[in-house]
């Protein structure tokens, strides 16, 4: 019995820590009227990748039937109106040609919200704000 107790004693190997595993993920929105008590025919898509490993959040976004004023990614509930996260798009007079891309370096706080489903677009125009939103989902790569 004493043999036995002895051979299933743990014996610590210094200090180390187990990581969790580095993951990426794909990323998408389906940006309409739904959630936001309107009646517009505009719609969007973003599409994109994040990657634990260096907290980079890459996207392109292309929209169809609206002129936007202003895309933004906001941080809460879809149907409120949010923390503003990071602007994506301002209408400045300039033609931007699409899709629009770009690229995000998240803050842990950001990365957490993000992953938990948190994140939605919110594309504003000139009649209403905002006209369509839609909430970023996750799948892992």
């Amino acid at each position: 019995m004493i043999a036995c107790i002895w051979a299933c004693k743990k014996v610590p190997v210094g200090d180390q820590k187990i990581k969790p595993p580095v993951r990426s993920y794909i990323v998408t929105a389906r940006i309409d009227k739904k959630g936001t008590n309107t009646n517009s025919e505009g719609t969007a898509m973003l599409k994109g990748r994040y990657d634990e490993g260096t907290k980079v959040l890459s996207y392109k976004l292309e929209y169809r039937n609206l002129i936007p004023e202003e895309i933004s990614l906001r941080n809460g509930p879809k149907g409120s109106r949010g923390t503003l996260t990071a602007i994506i798009y301002k209408n400045t007079g300039a033609t931007v040609p699409l899709p629009l891309s770009g690229t995000l370096t998240l803050t842990p706080l950001q990365e957490r919200n993000l992953v938990k489903g948190f994140w939605f677009v919110s594309v504003n125009t000139l009649a209403l704000s905002p006209e369509i939103s839609g909430i970023l989902t996750l799948k892992q790569n």
